[in-house]
């Protein structure tokens, strides 16, 4: 079954409710903070797992927790809209625990519009809101063994949402606990103003067009920026990813010349469990992403290239 709504959240959040999690669910200590907040209003716990050398949720550690059989489902994020071959994690993980609920959050990585569900996978999980690989600015959709889903409704503030986000942004900031309530009024639980055959046709008509942009911006950073500080060709799909030693510095310059990167994600795992996740924390000192969306074009890339160059 092929589920929409306004917000790849709202789906996560539904397709919560209605299952039996009593145990916690384990998430990638980099998650974006809108996946623990939607376990918060779906009232299911969750505990965070370190980051891999491929900055995603490290397997080794996610399966060593899951054989202990306290965990009801695990999370596994497609870093950096990086597309994973799991078929081998995720046939081992229900080998161990038969009943744990995978979903496979998706929502960085270009849509699949197959509707096919992988081997093992309970949810996959795809986004078109903002800064997704199409963005829309609204949107998402899941993909799920279940007949259907019933709907919750949910108060939600626009006003709110955003103070939401600014909070966030300074406990990430200032090293703070998030401490709002859980049924704090973030989530649009609305549901598209189209069909599912609209939305899909306005998905696949943009690919072909953000593949393009994407892959002449690419070619820039990708010729113009040192090997060395490039994470490599599967991490160039949602931004282009690298990473320097002084990001701060470098940062800094890119903003003095009007430009501008991310940082994008940050460890989450001590704003709301109080729990160090090394690797992921390490990580975030050194990460850029470069833009390659509509946002840029070729002389912005090759503005940004020299700046980098000249900073590092």
């Amino acid at each position: 079954m092929t589920t929409t709504a306004n917000r790849a959240s709202a789906i996560l959040c539904h397709f919560l409710r209605n299952g039996k999690f009593d145990n916690p669910f384990l998430l990638p200590a980099n998650v974006c903070p809108v996946v623990p907040l939607s376990f918060m209003k779906a009232g299911v716990d969750f505990e965070f797992v370190d980051i891999d050398e491929t900055h995603a949720m490290s397997k080794e550690l996610a399966l060593e927790k899951i054989k202990s059989g306290k965990y009801s489902g695990l999370v596994f994020v497609h870093a950096y809209g990086r597309h994973f071959d799991n078929a081998s994690f995720y046939k081992e993980i229900k080998e161990r625990a038969p009943d744990t609920c995978i979903i496979d959050d998706c929502c960085l990585c270009a849509p699949d519009l197959s509707g096919a569900l992988p081997a093992n996978v309970n949810m996959s999980l795809f986004s078109t809101g903002y800064a997704k690989y199409v963005e829309l600015s609204f949107g998402g959709y899941g993909v799920t063994e279940l007949d259907g889903m019933s709907y919750a409704c949910y108060d939600y503030s626009e006003e709110e949402e955003t103070k939401q986000q600014i909070y966030i942004k300074e406990c990430l900031r200032e090293g703070k606990t998030y401490d709002l309530p859980a049924d704090y009024p973030w989530l649009d639980g609305s549901q598209l103003q189209m069909t599912q055959e609209q939305y899909f046709d306005v998905i696949r008509k943009k690919i072909p067009v953000v593949r393009d942009q994407k892959e002449r911006i690419n070619k820039i950073y990708r010729e113009e920026l040192p090997q060395a500080i490039l994470w490599g060709e599967d991490y160039e799909n949602w931004r282009f990813m690298i990473s320097v030693d002084n990001r701060d510095k470098v940062l800094e310059a890119i903003f003095e010349n009007d430009l501008f990167a991310g940082t994008n994600f940050p460890s989450v795992s001590w704003m709301f469990k109080q729990q160090h996740s090394k690797r992921a924390e390490l990580e975030a000192n050194h990460i850029l992403n470069l833009f390659n969306d509509h946002r840029v074009n070729e002389d912005f890339a090759h503005k940004i290239c020299k700046v980098i160059n000249s900073t590092i």
